[in-house]
This record gives structure tokens, C-alpha cells and sequence, in this order.
């Protein structure tokens, strides 16, 4: 609801086509200018004036520029998809900068610049006020009502967030939201996740960890290629016999030391560069690799946890769950990532907290299922089955 979906989708697209261009650019560019200078290198204005010289100097410097704007593109939207999911657990109406810095591991200054620039690019519906002297994040016309579905109690918010109905001792507990004219509920479904570790983790994920471990491995098996290939070519650049062999075969037409020097200079370019670009992808893809295997361990953790709110303080240390910041920072990945899911992080009176078995219906009754659409206020009623929509009587 706080996300500019359309351009959301259109900026990913956007992405992954400038990384593709970016890439192939940046080494095919970089390898010539390499090469030209290394072939003329006791006369460089030779290699300036090269037919494609300038050509190639202006598409690295063009690909390094877009690389750089693609990948801070990235991050950003990730950002902005983890601010808009708290937004919407959020029963407030607002939310500080303080809290945010501790959801998001960020310092409340990058938080809130972040912000400023994402209601511009990414987001809406929220805006920023003074209140006691500070500047807020309020949501747009946010109205809630929590309850509890065993005994229909009403609860207090603060109450809600420990989990546990006052009065029956139920776990079953309920909000509705209206915000805008969106309606929507957040129900707690920790009996759904009861032993159940795919109920906190993307569907795809074990399909990811077998593909990110083969993609990790083909690439460092092509790095380790080049690189043999690379060394290789270094060996024969002060081979001799290896060069004379070269000069005598008429299938090479090569026909000076010079000529086969170049070409051999070529090759250690070239490899060297691929290298340099598929040793790095590989470990990266790795170290997703193994984030996905984190996941895949709070995920059992979860399943077996009773209660609807962790604190983070108290998560214990697993196999690939590293401890400390480190720890959160993994969690943190994994869900801006999608790798977990049916969880969130959240601030409740302070404290940070993990939130399990949170599930969101936006625009539906809850009655009947029907769509909802155009909610003016608090008292409308659903034009399917005559249910009211919403019960709240009073702004949180």
C-alpha cells in the first residue's frame, strides 16, 4: 500500500538490464584499452590514437556510471519494500525515526534521509509532523482495533503486542486496520506454523540454495579456468622455445617474436579479466548461498517457537546464524530478500522484537471475503453481506 508498485516493477526491470549491459560492456571495453596501451607501450600516443580508443574509453567510464546507479537502485528499492512492510504491521498511525533505526540497523539520520527521498521516488501515503518537539513519520488517516477472536475482547495495543488475550489467555488475537480508504486485518496464525518450518520460509528457497550453490560453483570452476589459462599465457610470454614453436608454424601467422608476443599479452589481458569479474560473482552468490541456509534455520527455529513475539535479544545462535550484530544483520537480508517470510521485525514498547505468523489481507471483509473497495470510514458496511467493516472507535 505505501509503494509505488508500477514504477517498483519497472525500476527492477530496469536494473537487471543495465547490470547485463554493464557487465558485458565494462570488461570487453576495459580488456581493449588494456591491451592497445600494453601492445604500444613504448608509444602511447599510438594507443590514444587507436580507431575505437575513445569509443572504448567513453562506454567504460558510461558502464561503470550505470553499474553504480543500477546496484544503489537495488538497494534502495529493498529499503524501501522493508519500510513499507513495517508500515503496515504498524497500529500507531505513526512511527519514530529511533524505532525505525532499530528495525532497519541504520543510524536515525541515514533513516530519515532515506525517507525525505523515498516519498519522492518509491513511496506515498505517509508524511512527516512535529510531535513533542521531534519530527515523526504519520501514516495516512491510520485507525485500528485490536481484538481477540477466542472471547471477542477488546485489547489494548500495548496488550496486543505481548501476544496474549488478558482474558482467556488466547494467542488467537486480532487487528483491523483502516488506513485511507484502504481496509485491511492482521491476524496472528502461530498454530499454522506449528512444526511447520515451510510456513516461514519462501517456497522457493531450496530450489535457490541448489541453484545459487551450482551457479557459485561453475562460476569459481571458470574462475579457476582463466586463471590456469592466465598463468598459463604468463609462462609462455618468457618461453622461448614455446615462442620459436609459435614462429615456425605456418597455420599461426604470426611472423615476428613481437607479433606473438602481443597475442600472448592478449590472452593474459583477457583472462585475467574474467577472473577479476567471475571470481567476485561467485563468491557473492555464495555468500547468498549461505543465507539461504541461514534461513532455512530460523525457519525451523520458528516453527517450534510457541509464543508470537521473540525478542531479538533472545535468539539463539544457529549453524549458519552467525551471533551478535552479524546475527541480525543475516535476519534483517532475509527478509528484504524474501527468503523468510510470515515474520517481520518490529519495535514494541522499545524493545525489538521478531513478530511471527503475522498475515495481512488487504481490501477483503472479513466475513465474507468479498473485495472491498472505496472505504470512506470507519462505519461502512460490506455491499456483499451487510457486514461492518470496521469497529474502531477512536485514533490510536
Amino acid at each position: 500500500m505505501y509503494l509505488k508498485k508500477k514504477l517498483i516493477t519497472a525500476l527492477r526491470i530496469k536494473n537487471v538490464l543495465l547490470i547485463l549491459f554493464c557487465g558485458f560492456e565494462f570488461v570487453f571495453s576495459t580488456t581493449y584499452i588494456i591491451s592497445e596501451f600494453s601492445t604500444y607501450s613504448g608509444d602511447p600516443d599510438t594507443a590514444w590514437g587507436a580507431v575505437d580508443m575513445k569509443s572504448a574509453i567513453v562506454m567504460t567510464c558510461v558502464a561503470v556510471v550505470l553499474l553504480i546507479i543500477a546496484l544503489v537502485s537495488i538497494a534502495h528499492i529493498g529499503n524501501a519494500v522493508f519500510y513499507s512492510s513495517y508500515f503496515e504491521g504498524d497500529l500507531d498511525g505513526f512511527t519514530t525515526y529511533s524505532d525505525l533505526s532499530q528495525v532497519m540497523g541504520k543510524s536515525e539520520a541515514s533513516v530519515r534521509r532515506q525517507l525525505h527521498i523515498y516519498r519522492t521516488l518509491y513511496m506515498k501515503d505517509f508524511k512527516f509532523t512535529q510531535t513533542g518537539g521531534s519530527e515523526v513519520v504519520e501514516l495516512y488517516s491510520k485507525k485500528c482495533l485490536c481484538e481477540c477472536r477466542s472471547c471477542g475482547a477488546h485489547i489494548e495495543k500495548r496488550v496486543y503486542f505481548t501476544g496474549e488475550c488478558p482474558y482467556c489467555h488466547s494467542s488467537d488475537l486480532h487487528a483491523k486496520v483502516l488506513s485511507g480508504e484502504h481496509f485491511y486485518s492482521i491476524s496472528n496464525q502461530l498454530g499454522s506454523g506449528k512444526g511447520r518450518p515451510d510456513f516461514y520460509k519462501s517456497s522457493t528457497l531450496n530450489l535457490r540454495k541448489i541453484l545459487y550453490l551450482i551457479l557459485s560453483v561453475i562460476g569459481l570452476t571458470l574462475a579457476a579456468i582463466f586463471l590456469m589459462y592466465t598463468f598459463s599465457e604468463i609462462g609462455h610470454y618468457f618461453d622461448k622455445e614455446y615462442q620459436k614453436k609459435i614462429l615456425l608454424d605456418p597455420s599461426k601467422h604470426l611472423t615476428s617474436y613481437e607479433l606473438i608476443k602481443n597475442n600472448i599479452r592478449d590472452g593474459i589481458i583477457y583472462g585475467g579479466a574474467f577472473v577479476l569479474v567471475l571470481a567476485p560473482l561467485a563468491l557473492l552468490r555464495f555468500r547468498k548461498t549461505m543465507a539461504l541456509f541461514s534461513a532455512a534455520d530460523w525457519s525451523d527455529y520458528f516453527s517450534n517457537v510457541s509464543k508470537p513475539f521473540v525478542n531479538a535479544s533472545d535468539l539463539p545462535d544457529l549453524s549458519f546464524a552467525s551471533s551478535g550484530k552479524s546475527k541480525l544483520k543475516r535476519m534483517r537480508r532475509a527478509i528484504r530478500n524474501g527468503y523468510l517470510k510470515n515474520c517481520t521485525l518490529e519495535m514494541h514498547d522499545g524493545v525489538l522484537v521478531v513478530a511471527l505468523a503475522k498475515k495481512t489481507v488487504k481490501d477483503r471483509c472479513l466475513s465474507c471475503g468479498a473485495p472491498l473497495t472505496n472505504v470512506a470510514d470507519e462505519n461502512a458496511k460490506c455491499s456483499y453481506c451487510g457486514n461492518l467493516i470496521m469497529g474502531v472507535l477512536e485514533k490510536m
